[in-house]
């Protein structure tokens, strides 16, 4: 006999609880959506509809594939991020709410200094969340975005176009700032999201991070600080004097990597940016210079 939606939904719960998962009733009814094309609370309105046979083997099957650790963005699909739907697969990180501080800053960083127009690079794009979020929600920029993986960038183009700035982002392949060489230009912003997990607590990660998530974007060398003194070091040949220089970084990580841009000589106003949870999750510098945002 099929089961209803909502007998559904409170077997998958069960099934989830029984293998740890915390979210157990959002991640049920999120797949419950997902194979219904519906809004959450439609699934309440409708609680009593009977699955089909079809709508009942697809929903558990992706319940199977989340009781074996995939993650569930990766199962439906897409991630929420800056009110926007991300398309995600296992070639791209899946966005975090922590790097929404960090695009928040940027946005009313430019807000402050309107009708300026922003040229912006954002380095290791991944799924482009950061590079889109900044092009759809301020109006006078233009971005480019690189990333070293050809796969990441197909998502992040999708992406783009699903959003509407595909015109207003410049996807490039490389690694870091190799992949402007011919590209000639310098930018009012540099916002990267790098990896920053130290190699050694790697393996201590979360199955559904470690076993699936792309190792690249994760893995930030021995101390986890690697990309941080790349990106410090190559920036002054981007950034134009009293540009921003914004990064994510590990919850433990701020006051090291604010000293290697103090080492590095060429950047003032360093300061730290805290997530919900309280800690420094953002670093934001300016390049030595005069801006000019007239």
């Amino acid at each position: 006999m099929n089961l209803n939606i909502m007998k559904a939904i409170n077997k998958a719960r069960a099934l989830l609880d029984n293998e740890g998962v915390r979210s157990s009733r959002l991640e049920a009814e999120m797949l419950m959506t997902h194979i219904l094309g519906c809004l959450r609370h439609h699934l309440y309105i409708n609680r009593d509809r009977l699955l089909t046979a079809k709508e009942s083997q697809k929903y558990f099957s992706l319940v199977k594939k989340r009781l074996k650790g995939a993650p569930i963005h990766y199962i439906i699909g897409y991630r929420e991020f800056m009110g926007l739907n991300f398309c995600v697969n296992e070639d791209v990180l899946i966005p975090r709410p922590d790097t929404e501080v960090l695009v928040e800053y940027i946005i009313d960083y430019a807000r402050d200094r309107e009708p300026y127009s922003f040229r912006i690079l954002d380095i290791g794009t991944g799924s482009g969340a950061i590079a889109i979020s900044l092009a759809k929600y301020i109006d006078s920029s233009q971005v480019i975005a690189t990333d070293i993986e050809a796969s990441a960038l197909l998502v992040a183009k999708k992406n783009a176009a699903i959003h509407g700035v595909d015109s207003k982002v410049r996807f490039v392949q490389g690694d870091l700032f190799s992949a402007l060489e011919g590209v000639g230009t310098q930018f009012d912003i540099i916002v990267s999201n790098p990896p920053y997990i130290p190699k050694d607590e790697m393996k201590e990660l979360e199955p559904q991070v470690k076993d699936y998530e792309p190792i690249k974007a994760l893995d930030g060398g021995e101390d986890g600080l690697d990309f941080y003194r790349r990106l410090a070091e190559g920036a002054p040949d981007f950034l134009l004097p009293g540009g921003l220089w914004a990064v994510e970084v590990g919850y433990n990580q701020a006051q090291q990597v604010a000293e290697i841009l103090e080492t590095a000589g060429c950047y003032g106003d360093i300061g730290f940016i805290k997530d919900l949870a309280g800690y420094n999750r953002v670093v934001v510098a300016v390049m030595s210079g005069s801006g000019d945002w007239d």
